[in-house]
């Protein structure tokens, strides 16, 4: 057997960041830069499980600022949901515009649902509650101001959040007791979701939204969505806004979305104003579904002043 050379060995020893030895060689030819050594881009978390219903562990992403680390300072909490026409997300559609987001001084969280046509409606309602109540439980390990949160969705997630907002504290709406962990989103943020879904084939559209396969029909427990109307109205937001006061809403649609018509959002706002309700409502020239005109420059600031005046 060969004996070991250990005549430089150092044994390894738990330096803190003060105490370790800077290195001194100097090869030559080598640069050397001096940049900030701040952190500068948000955290990410990926997978993060919050909840198992149905024997399916749901899980969110969780985006921290760069700064919150090292901070004691706590952010508001935006609960994001990812369209996926109600089935299966993929989940990470958003994340560069949600890094973005985070970077702006908020923990973005972005939740996993159950999907159709294995968990029908209203499960997603549920599982976005479930995750906000995770969040508010987890506030100190994830820098949360608990008392400042929010829920913002794209297509059916826009869907997600206006109905989650709107039956925030409605017990069927609620997988735990709203008693004993009642939730107060202090805004909604609605990009080109679906509301009265009995309406979206009565204007023009690419897709199919009535039948019982269609991805709205598995929705609603693969029902023709004119067989079942008293299903489709409890779940169509519009159904809970009356005069009572609700969260300020932010609506954004394309006026050519080929798949959830622009009249959705119409009828959505014009019922939020019918009942003197704090909403905007922004129209995005010529763009279709889903496009990245939602996250140019000018819209993510339109979002942040409305935020930040919703959340003061």
């Amino acid at each position: 057997m060969t004996e070991r050379d250990m005549t430089q060995y150092i044994s390894p020893k738990n330096y803190s960041y003060s105490e370790f030895p800077e290195a001194t060689d100097v090869p030559e030819g080598m640069k050397t830069l001096k940049v900030s050594l701040t952190p500068s881009y948000p955290h990410v978390e990926l997978n993060i499980p919050y909840a198992v219903k149905n024997g399916l562990t749901l899980h969110l992403h969780i985006i921290t600022p760069a700064e919150a680390e090292n901070s004691p300072h706590r952010y508001p909490l935006i609960m994001w949901v990812q369209g996926s026409a109600f089935h299966k997300q993929q989940l990470g559609n958003h994340m560069a515009h949600m890094i973005h987001v985070a970077s702006q001084g908020f923990v973005v969280a972005m939740v996993e649902y159950r999907w159709a046509p294995e968990s029908p409606f209203p499960a997603q309602i549920k599982d976005l509650k479930t995750a906000t109540r995770f969040m508010l439980r987890h506030a100190s390990e994830y820098h949360v101001d608990a008392n400042r949160y929010l829920a913002w969705g794209d297509s059916s997630g826009g869907h997600t959040v206006s109905t989650a907002v709107v039956t925030a504290n409605l017990q069927e709406f609620n997988d735990e007791d709203v008693l004993e962990q009642p939730l107060n989103y202090k805004a909604c943020i609605d990009f080109y979701g679906p509301n009265d879904i009995s309406k979206m084939n009565k204007v023009p559209s690419t897709q199919d939204h009535i039948t019982a396969h269609s991805l709205e029909g598995e929705f609603f427990g693969t029902n023709h969505i004119y067989d079942v109307p008293d299903l489709v109205q409890k779940g169509n937001p519009i159904t809970y806004v009356g005069d009572e006061k609700l969260p300020p809403f932010l609506i954004m649609h394309g006026n050519k979305d080929r798949l959830v018509p622009f009249q959705q959002s119409v009828l959505l706002y014009q019922a939020l104003k019918a009942h003197h309700q704090n909403v905007s409502f922004y129209k995005i020239d010529q763009s279709d579904h889903g496009s990245d005109a939602f996250f140019t420059p000018d819209v993510p600031q339109i979002t942040f002043d409305f935020i930040k005046n919703a959340l003061n």
